[in-house]
């Protein structure tokens, strides 16, 4: 009886690990994906599969985080202007609308000070590729998969 419970373990492990996962799923379902590594503080820009271009960016940290997760471009606004934060957030790609987050034009320190800064919960990326970014994202039909939780310790 345990030999056959043991076979029934390997197999249902076997089947499960053939299920395609989410993040691979992703790239079957958009023909565009913006992939936020918030390990290494880094973007890429995947059309049909091939890489278009990687970006350096930055992200929140644990007080006010970048959460990970699969989202969908809902609203994209040139000339945003943030009330809460009374900023400016220009080529606002807002991916949660929700939570009013977005990847927009800021600051991107160097690798070296990036551990001490953070976002409020959206994602920095400069020029020019923002402005490329905004562009050549499509509201509805670009998904942006957020992987990973930010670590200051590796954000250098």
């Amino acid at each position: 009886m345990k030999k056959s419970s043991y076979c029934l373990v390997i197999i249902l492990c076997i089947l499960l690990s053939a299920l395609p996962s989410p993040a691979l799923d992703v790239f079957q379902q958009y023909e565009k994906v913006i992939w936020i590594d918030q390990i290494r503080q880094a973007g890429v820009a995947y059309e049909h599969g091939k890489k278009l271009d990687e970006f350096p960016l930055i992200t929140g940290d644990d007080e006010t985080p970048t959460p990970p997760g699969i989202y969908v471009v809902r609203v994209k606004d040139a000339d945003y202007y943030s009330r809460t934060y009374d900023t400016p957030m220009p080529y606002s790609i807002f991916f949660d609308f929700k939570g009013k987050r977005a990847i927009h034009e800021g600051e991107v320190p160097e690798p070296g000070v990036k551990k001490d800064w953070a976002t409020h919960g959206c994602i920095h990326v400069e020029q020019p590729y923002i402005e490329w970014l905004f562009d050549w994202a499509e509201e509805g039909k670009t998904a942006v998969v957020i992987y990973g939780a930010r670590d200051d310790d590796e954000a250098d």
